[in-house]
C-alpha cells in the first residue's frame, strides 16, 4: 500500500471544492463536518458528503476520511450512523482529551459495521490530540498513550488551543508562538509514538508561503513525523516530497538492510564506523516501508 504523506482538508458543504480535491495530489482527503462547516450548514454538509462519498470517482490510491463534530457526542453519533462507512477510510476525532472518548467512537464503530456488514475493525481513527489545555495534561491526556486497535495517528493543531489560553494566533514567527508550537508539537510526536500510531504535523495556515511550508516538512520529517495535513492543493506536492524519506536516509537504511541479511543472526553491526543494533534495524525497516515503491 502506498504511503500516505499528505492529507488535504475539505469543507464538506462544498461538493464542487470535493470534486476538486478527488483530482488533486492529495494521498488522502478529509472530508470536514466540523470547523470549516458554519453552524448553520451542518445538516446540508453531511448531506453533501454522503452524497459524495457514494457517488465520487476518487482518482488514485486514495483514502476518504471525515472529521467529525466529535466535541458533541450526540452529534457525532449522528454523522457516523449516517454516513455509508463502506466508502470511508476512516473518522478524524477533533479535541480529543482521553482514551475514553477512543473508546466510545470504537463501540459506535462496532455496532455500524455490524449494521453496514462491514469487517469489524475496518474504520479507522485519527485524533488531533492537542486542542484544548485538557488534552495536553493530566492522567486522562496520558491516557491516550495507550492507544486503540482502531487507532492510525495522531495529530495536533493550535488554533483551538490558542483560544483556550486567550492567547491571539498572530501571523508570524514570535518566539510566543515557536514555544507553544514546539511544545505541542513533541507532544503530539511522542503520543503517537508511544501508542505505535503515525504522527501527523499539522497544517501550514499561510498556503502561499511555499518556503516556510519545505521548512516545516524537513523538520517534521527529521522529528519522525510521516504525514503532514493540508489546506489548499498547492500545498501537496512540497508536503508529499517533503514527507518522504531522503537520498541519505534511504542510502543508509538500504545498506542496513543489506549488513542485516548478510548476517540475520548478528546482535549488532558496525556502519560509517558507528554501532547499529536493534532500533536502528527497526528504523531502517520503517524508512524502507515509506519509499515510493513500496
Amino acid at each position: 500500500m502506498k504511503a500516505i504523506r499528505s492529507y488535504l482538508f475539505v469543507p464538506g458543504d462544498s461538493a464542487r471544492k470535493m470534486e476538486k480535491a478527488a483530482q488533486s495530489a492529495a494521498h488522502a482527503l478529509i472530508l470536514d463536518l466540523e470547523d470549516s462547516v458554519a453552524a448553520a450548514n451542518k445538516t446540508q454538509a453531511l448531506s453533501t458528503t454522503c452524497e459524495f462519498l457514494r457517488t465520487a470517482d476518487v482518482a488514485g490510491p486514495r483514502e476518504l476520511w471525515v472529521r467529525l463534530n466529535a466535541s458533541d457526542p450526540a452529534q457525532a453519533l449522528a454523522e457516523l450512523a449516517t454516513l455509508p462507512l463502506d466508502r470511508v477510510t476512516g473518522v478524524f476525532h477533533p479535541k480529543l482529551e482521553n482514551r475514553e472518548q477512543l473508546l466510545r467512537m470504537g463501540h459506535w464503530l462496532d455496532a455500524l459495521e455490524t449494521r453496514d456488514g462491514l469487517a469489524r475493525g475496518a474504520t479507522g481513527i485519527v485524533g488531533i490530540i492537542t486542542e484544548t489545555a485538557t488534552a495536553m495534561v493530566g492522567t486522562q491526556a496520558s491516557s491516550l498513550a495507550e492507544g486503540h486497535p482502531r487507532l492510525r495517528g495522531y495529530s495536533w493543531g493550535t488554533e483551538d488551543l490558542s483560544a483556550t489560553l486567550g492567547r491571539v494566533p498572530l501571523p508570524g514567527a514570535t518566539p510566543a508562538q515557536e514555544r507553544l508550537l514546539h511544545t505541542v508539537q513533541m507532544h503530539c510526536l511522542l503520543m503517537a509514538g508511544a501508542a505505535g500510531v503515525d504522527a501527523i504535523d499539522t497544517i501550514s495556515a499561510n498556503f502561499r508561503d511555499m518556503e516556510a511550508l519545505t521548512d516545516e516538512c524537513a523538520l517534521a520529517r527529521e522529528l519522525g513525523y510521516v504525514a503532514k495535513m493540508a489546506i489548499h492543493p498547492a500545498q501537496l506536492d512540497p508536503i508529499n516530497a517533503g514527507l518522504a524519506p531522503d537520498a541519505a536516509a534511504l542510502d543508509w537504511a538500504q545498506r542496513v538492510q543489506a549488513l542485516r541479511e548478510a548476517d540475520p543472526d548478528a546482535a549488532s553491526f558496525s556502519l560509517d564506523g558507528r554501532m547499529v543494533d536493534e532500533p536502528h534495524i527497526k528504523t531502517a525497516a520503517r524508512i524502507l516501508a515509506r519509499r515510493d515503491d513500496s
